[in-house]
């Protein structure tokens, strides 16, 4: 089947929005960004604009009675995307509308935008704010015709128009306006795990196949920025990844004897859940594994820390003797460290994502997953954010260790209890008392297609790195016999 070619449409210029909308925005529609004020309906807009303006496609801003033009262009200077020049070769031009609005009404105001679109020809148009019409608008009728007015005229020129107001979800079920629009893009703040989040959703985009979610956001010196995990972070289903590697399907993790445990090695793009007690390893047998795999295999590697800084963890690199600082000066490993109370899930997600793309990265440790999920406290998101950090390690065609911290004296095997129905092995680390001294365990839990040695093994942390004496298990006699072992 022919799948028939989509409407032309334009970039965004924002990251993540255009996948979101299934390619940008469609050419020629209207577009309504609604929300409170604050919610950065003016910063998109203006985005937009600046990313896709030109002398050959030029931009018209019409402000209301929401800021002056002066206002406009001096909070401006603040972001990144601001291209004076633009404004200067006359790409974009803001025409202020407030007197008119305040001395003539609605007919006299939908005829001054009707005289400056057929001056400029502009291929963009923005109203900053359309909220305005409705307030001034003497009857429902009046708005109705001005709104139909202003519609009809933005089409017959062909203009990609956005429409601001502060609308909320009911003025989206009972104005008129959104029956006439093309696609309603919403923005909110809100309160999430103690702090004051941004989120849009696409409601609403005639001939695309847009997401329907909600998605966080930010806005920074460079304008807005989305954290689409859900769309962003996909499998590749259609291609069997390990067919692309020039190399072995299956890797060597090069600590002690732990390749002794797991056979014949581990699949490539593999996730292990490495879960213990505090106490138990987890943190240094996580950098073992990216330094022995860039030391020893050449593979590059990235670790993620969301419980210690960068300088502790160069610190036990350098206790263990282990030449990290010069993998790491080689280009070989990085470290990344991000401050528990700095993290934004869905930000950092994104961010682990390109790390890990920038680097080519085979390895990648997550210390510690429960620590990154710590302020999310609905298990379905947490399972989404679990699939999403293993689909990054899928997508790399790498091996990843995301180490979890169980709560004591829990039987469980992970801190939420679902991590370990998403990844491909659990590697678990416990420890007892014997005498006046502590051992050690490690456990090969769980390792999907792949023949394992099973039980508890000693493990010792030494001056090297971890140090495994895997427990060899009982031979088996043979049937009839009296207890010859087999050769």
């Amino acid at each position: 089947m022919i799948k028939k070619p989509g409407p032309e449409r334009i970039e965004t210029g924002v990251r993540n929005l255009d996948s979101i909308l299934d390619g940008g925005i469609p050419k020629g529609t209207l577009t309504v960004l609604a929300g409170a004020p604050g919610a950065g309906k003016t910063i998109l807009s203006q985005q937009m604009i600046f990313h896709n303006a030109s002398p050959e496609k030029r931009a018209l801003i019409f402000q209301t009675l929401s800021e002056p033009s002066a206002k406009t262009l001096k909070y401006l200077s603040q972001f990144e995307y601001n291209d004076l020049g633009k404004i200067k070769d006359g790409s974009i031009e803001f025409v202020d509308l407030g007197g008119i609005l305040r001395n003539s009404g609605l007919e006299s105001t939908i005829a001054l935008m009707v005289e400056h679109i057929k001056r400029v020809k502009p291929t963009y148009v923005i109203i900053d704010s359309f909220k305005v019409f409705e307030d001034l608008a003497h009857s429902r009728e009046e708005l109705r015709k001005f709104t139909y007015e202003v519609a009809i005229h933005l089409m017959v020129w062909e203009c990609t128009s956005f429409l601001l107001g502060e609308f909320s979800d009911k003025d989206i079920e009972v104005n008129p306006l959104f029956s006439i629009v093309d696609g309603i893009i919403s923005l909110k703040t809100r309160e999430e795990a103690d702090e004051v989040q941004r989120f849009i959703r696409v409601v609403k985009m005639r001939g695309t196949n847009h997401s329907r979610d909600e998605h966080s956001m930010s806005i920074s010196s460079k304008g807005m920025g989305v954290y689409a995990p859900k769309v962003t972070i996909r499998r590749d289903t259609q291609v069997d990844l390990y067919s692309r590697r020039s190399g072995p399907a299956r890797a060597k993790l090069g600590i002690s004897k732990i390749d002794q445990l797991l056979g014949e090695g581990v699949p490539y793009g593999s996730s292990f859940l490495i879960s213990g007690v505090a106490g138990t390893g987890k943190t240094l047998l996580s950098l073992e594994f990216i330094y022995r795999g860039a030391k020893e295999f050449g593979e590059k590697g990235i670790f993620f820390s969301f419980e210690e800084t960068e300088e502790r963890l160069r610190e036990i690199g350098k206790g263990m003797g282990w030449d990290l600082e010069g993998e790491i000066q080689r280009g070989n490993i990085e470290i990344v460290s991000v401050a528990q109370t700095d993290i934004r899930v869905e930000e950092h997600l994104l961010m682990m994502q390109e790390r890990i793309e920038r680097l080519k990265a085979r390895r990648i440790a997550v210390d510690s997953a429960s620590v990154f999920l710590y302020k999310v406290t609905d298990p379905r998101i947490i399972r989404e954010r679990i699939y999403e950090l293993a689909t990054l390690v899928q997508r790399a065609q790498g091996i990843g260790f995301l180490n979890t911290d169980i709560p004591y004296g829990s039987n469980a095997i992970s801190r939420f209890g679902v991590e370990e129905t998403i990844v491909d092995g659990v590697i678990l680390l416990t420890s007892s008392e014997k005498g006046f001294e502590r051992e050690r365990f490690i456990e090969i839990y769980k390792l999907r297609n792949t023949a394992h040695l099973p039980g508890r093994h000693l493990m010792h942390i030494t001056r090297d790195g971890v140090e495994i004496t895997p427990r060899i298990p009982p031979t088996k006699k043979k049937r009839g016999g009296k207890g010859k072992a087999r050769k």
